[in-house]
């Protein structure tokens, strides 16, 4: 069996990553998802397609008493233009929230407007992803999701203030 292959009784298990992808296009949704597939991290992609939805996501997700059935993201990657609710008035609720001030916010966006990426940080992204490089340096900026996450094939523990 080839090292790497999530098969190998040898690797240890990993929680997969719970990822939260707000995307109206279907075109960059098989974009992340391809770029995804190419990391070295199990993960969970829920998509979502426009700022609202997002929202309730979350809301749902939250939910304390034991009746949310949508599982907490570890990561939520956030496009800038969506209907309903944009990516930046999404960044500006979702950061003003007590219970996400730990959750990773990573815009994805196919601007490279340096006044879109300054306000999206002023909102409180924690990242930004250019789509318009392509498909390999997309894949290459989210390089960050395995290093971030896995450490000899282990889940980080987010600390003390679990979101989970």
């Amino acid at each position: 069996m080839a090292p790497g292959n999530s098969l190998d009784p040898t690797r240890r298990q990993r929680r997969p990553v719970q990822i939260l992808l707000a995307e109206d296009s279907l075109g960059d949704v098989v974009l992340v998802r391809k770029a995804l597939e190419a990391i070295e991290v199990p993960f969970e992609l829920t998509v979502v397609s426009h700022g609202e939805a997002l929202l309730s996501h979350l809301v749902d997700a939250l939910k304390l008493d034991g009746k949310n059935s949508l599982p907490f993201p570890d990561l939520v990657l956030i496009d800038l233009n969506m209907p309903r609710l944009d990516g930046f008035k999404a960044l500006e609720l979702i950061s003003q929230q007590e219970a996400c001030r730990q959750l990773p916010l990573v815009v994805i966006s196919s601007s490279s407007n340096p006044e879109d990426v300054t306000l999206a940080y002023e909102l409180g992204a924690d990242g930004f992803i250019d789509k318009a490089l392509g498909p390999a340096g997309f894949i290459e900026q989210l390089k960050f999701i395995e290093h971030y996450w896995s450490r000899e094939g282990l889940i980080i523990n987010p600390g003390p203030q679990s979101r989970h």
